[in-house]
């Protein structure tokens, strides 16, 4: 094919792509090709397009990455998902198989068992696996935009963007109880509100719903509804953010229980705000949720769930009681020491205990603690501290690729060798292991061409 002639089909890929056309491949001259993978080794990378006569083999060292739509990850019955964090940066997602000095096993559905030493574990963290209602976004499909201005937002890389004034909402997404979590990144500041539980998802203003306005470092949440056709408005509290203006980006999630009238802010995991509705029966909310932007700084919204919630408030967030502080202290004492010598386990109800994992088999963990043996459900827990142990991290191997998955980890391995719907690959953090293709919404090449950087950067915005 004449390099000129392609060279203008990649210019208008986006635009020609057709339904077929399930992926798109950038290069490191940031043209991008819309089409699917067809095969993949460590040298090339074999990909199939409707603008293309034939399958086509590129050279990796000429792409910068490949994004798709995964497969959706199956559905699991082990009540919790533990989130392995490495000292490389990567977090892994799974089944907390085992806890010892050495290592830390995960049983995941993309790779099978994988054993992580401890030297390469920055910190676990174990989640409630509850029912999941939503997950994306994966395009605008089913994203309704304002009247105000139906281009404020926009797909790409798995993120909504918004580069002007506007809304976009989703309908029938939010049970009466449920978890929100998002990534949430700006520019400068955010200035951003976020509906939920909106009877009307057309406008940026419906008449019933829960409102979070975040301006800068403050979050206030507000209740709007109608009643005999009049409007009402009640103001249900404020949050301090200095995340707003710290940083520029940040994990955002919004526990709810409708009928109760409790919500629970966490930014980062930190409980931020915990409001009551003193009258949750008024008005008729729905299931809508919104982001509104209310100018043209930019925002980006990734890695977007709604899940059941249990009803557990996590972490509570501190109050001004005097005894309560020193409470506080007391525990704070206790949990330092335990932490001096490993083995402190944190639970979701915000409470702590002190011991030492012996087993893990089915979902429970056998405890032995100060004073007996317990068997405590692995779900019931949000972190183990482990014991200290002096940090190591993966080098870095020529051919390292990074696989993004949709549960929001992500991988880095050299990629050894590839097979029709597996690739295999080596690390430092659990050995040679063997994933599924399909399992990833995004790879990326060339990892350690500082050239590269910031278009990656740029591309993330």
């Amino acid at each position: 094919m004449n390099a000129r002639f392609l060279t203008l089909l990649l210019a208008l890929s986006p635009v020609l792509a057709r339904a077929e056309d399930e992926g798109v491949l950038r290069f490191t001259n940031e043209d991008q090709l819309a089409g699917t993978l067809e095969s993949l080794s460590p040298e090339l990378l074999v990909w199939r397009s409707t603008l293309l006569d034939h399958p086509t083999p590129f050279h990796l060292d000429r792409v910068l990455d490949l994004t798709r739509t995964p497969v959706e990850p199956p559905a699991r019955d082990s009540g919790h998902d533990a989130v392995l964090k490495l000292t490389n940066g990567d977090e892994l997602h799974g089944q907390l198989a085992s806890v010892t000095d050495r290592t830390i096993e995960l049983d995941t559905w993309y790779a099978g068992k994988l054993a992580i030493p401890r030297p390469m574990v920055a910190s676990l963290k174990i989640n409630h696996l509850p029912k999941l209602y939503y997950r994306g976004p994966d395009s605008l499909d089913g994203w309704i935009a304002s009247d105000r201005n139906r281009n404020a937002w926009t797909y790409e890389r798995g993120a909504l963007r918004a580069t002007a004034a506007g809304g976009i909402a989703r309908d029938h997404v939010l049970p009466a109880r449920c978890r929100i979590a998002f990534d949430l990144a700006w520019r400068s500041a955010p200035r951003l509100r976020i509906c939920v539980f909106s009877d009307t998802p057309a406008g940026d203003s419906p008449a019933n719903a829960y409102e979070l306005m975040w301006q800068r470092r403050y979050i206030n949440f507000r209740k709007r509804w109608t009643e005999k056709g009049r409007p009402n408005s009640l103001f249900l509290g404020q949050a301090n953010i200095p995340e707003g203006m710290e940083n520029e980006k940040a994990r955002v999630e919004l526990l709810c229980d409708r009928d109760k009238g409790v919500y629970n802010l966490l930014v980062d995991g930190r409980s931020a705000a915990l409001w009551n509705d003193p009258s949750p029966q008024a008005g008729r909310p729905g299931g809508a949720i919104h982001f509104i932007t209310e100018d043209s700084t930019p925002l980006r919204i990734s890695r977007l769930e709604v899940v059941d919630w249990d009803g557990v408030v996590e972490n509570p967030p501190d109050d001004e009681d005097l005894n309560a502080q020193e409470e506080r202290e007391k525990r704070a004492k206790a949990e330092a020491e335990a932490e001096q010598n490993g083995g402190l386990m944190k639970l979701r109800n915000g409470d702590s205990l002190a011991g030492e994992v012996r087993s893990i088999r089915d979902g429970v963990m056998r405890v032995k603690t100060p004073f007996a043996e317990i068997d405590l459900p692995v779900s019931r827990l949000r972190t183990i501290q482990l014991k200290p142990a002096e940090y190591d991290e993966a080098k870095w191997n020529q051919g390292d690729i990074r696989g993004w998955l949709p549960d929001g980890g992500r991988v880095t391995f050299r990629l050894d060798q590839a097979a029709p719907g597996a690739l295999t690959g080596y690390s430092q953090n659990f050995g040679t292991a063997t994933f599924r293709s399909d399992a990833f919404s995004r790879l990326d090449f060339n990892l350690y061409n500082p050239e590269l950087d910031s278009l990656r950067a740029a591309k993330d915005w």
